[in-house]
């Protein structure tokens, strides 16, 4: 497919709104936005790291917001999200064309408690099936699905071909620069037959080095944990029984001092991170740094312990055992 000739937008729509106008726009990208305006639906876009999945997604919510549809963006890269912040899932709605994308506190989020897919595939697939009904339930017309770029290898056919099965997607925009996701390709035809559409990849793209990513991971924990405040939560909130027993012996005696915490609705919608400080001197209560304010206290129905530790400076610490990460290191190369 290769890096076809792209050209600047430079349609009105391109010169009013900031968030498309640098951004190269192909005849093949054009031309799928076209007709997923024309019946809108479920799209799911897929490709390796740095063939501009993010760069897409943005064009489709400008093109089709722009088409007086109203949009749903979710993002699935737990790693390096645009919607909230890492380790989880978010989705937004948009009812006209927006300024900007990112930010950190999007309409709904679900929390994952790990910057990798890998270990957390079916939180993550049903993750996104919520947050799609959600989206349709909000009264979206087309929902964007930008997936993480675990792609290639048993995870990432495990992750992409389960997401076919349970979000049943109308439309799957297939990035690639040659043929490097055509053995996943043909997969997905067999259980969605009629809906890929081969597109090519961005100019624009980028393709973050491991460090890099990790580096702007930080910047938005401590972003998202400025302003945050000290927490009392009962213990009782926490099913233990779900994190095996090695797990719930660490969290009963108290060795997991800043692990990070998903604070959840009924329902399981993440209202905010916290990050795990202390425990009182009964045990009954969890000293929780976190930006959910007093009022929002009430909502929450569960805390999620996470696989991960942030520090007060961001600087994150995996809790998976060194043989797990050697175990998932060829899949890792491959998140976006």
């Amino acid at each position: 497919m290769g890096r076809a000739r792209t050209q600047r937008s430079m349609d009105n729509t391109a010169r009013t709104f900031p968030l498309v106008k640098d951004i190269s726009i192909s005849p093949e990208w054009n031309a799928a936005a076209a007709m997923i305006s024309r019946q809108a639906g479920i799209v799911l876009v897929i490709g390796v790291p740095g063939s501009g999945k993010s760069t897409l997604s943005r064009y489709l919510v400008h093109y089709l917001t722009h088409s007086h549809r109203t949009v749903a963006l979710i993002d699935c890269d737990v790693g390096q999200t645009h919607l909230g912040p890492p380790t989880t899932i978010g989705m937004s709605l948009y009812r006209k064309p927006p300024d900007r994308l990112d930010t950190l506190q999007p309409d709904y989020m679900r929390f994952i408690g790990a910057t990798s897919p890998v270990g957390h595939i079916s939180d993550v697939v049903h993750g996104t099936k919520w947050l799609s009904d959600k989206a349709r339930h909000g009264g979206a017309e087309g929902v964007i699905i930008n997936t993480s770029g675990l792609i290639l290898g048993t995870a990432g056919a495990e992750l992409k071909l389960s997401k076919v099965d349970v979000v049943a997607p109308q439309y799957i925009l297939a990035l690639q620069e040659s043929s490097e996701i055509e053995s996943l390709l043909i997969d997905v035809t067999s259980r969605n037959p009629g809906s890929i559409t081969r597109l090519p990849v961005s100019d624009d793209a980028r393709n973050r080095s491991l460090e890099a990513r990790r580096r702007l991971r930080e910047e938005k924990y401590r972003a998202y944990f400025k302003d945050a405040k000290t927490m009392k939560l009962p213990v009782s909130l926490v099913d233990l029984s779900r994190y095996g027993h090695d797990r719930e012996r660490n969290i009963a005696s108290n060795k997991e001092k800043n692990v990070l915490l998903g604070l959840c609705e009924q329902g399981g919608c993440a209202l905010a991170l916290g990050i795990l400080q202390a425990w009182d001197v009964n045990g009954e209560l969890m000293h929780i740094l976190t930006p959910l304010s007093a009022s929002d206290r009430k909502k929450v129905a569960s805390v999620q312990f996470g696989d991960i530790k942030v520090h007060l400076d961001g600087v994150e610490e995996s809790l998976v055992p060194e043989s797990a990460s050697r175990g998932n290191r060829n899949e890792a190369c491959h998140f976006s």
